[in-house]
């Protein structure tokens, strides 16, 4: 999603928290149950496919930061859609 490119090849792909794990702590999570956390991180809908250069490149930061190259919309819905899930400060996430 965030290259647009279809991969073939699986040692270029990580598996990415949209919503990062330590962004969500700075912004609620830090107040959760442990199994609230561990809900979270293994929550299908907040993890995606992705290139791994780009995943690093996004590392710990929000959308206010970074956002991919391609898809800007798409990214910032799903962020925005677990960013209210978890009651973890939507209004931080800007609009597409």
């Amino acid at each position: 999603m965030y290259s647009g490119k279809l991969i073939h090849d699986a040692t270029v792909i990580d598996i990415d928290h949209v919503v990062p794990l330590k962004w969500a702590w700075d912004h609620g999570a830090n107040e959760w149950t442990r199994e609230r956390r561990i809900e979270f991180a293994n929550d299908p809908v907040n993890l995606l496919a992705v290139e791994a250069s780009l995943n690093r490149q996004k590392g710990a930061k929000g959308p206010g930061e970074w956002q991919p190259p391609t898809n800007q919309c798409q990214y910032l819905s799903r962020f925005r859609r677990i960013a209210i899930k978890y009651d973890l400060a939507p209004n931080l996430v800007p609009p597409c």
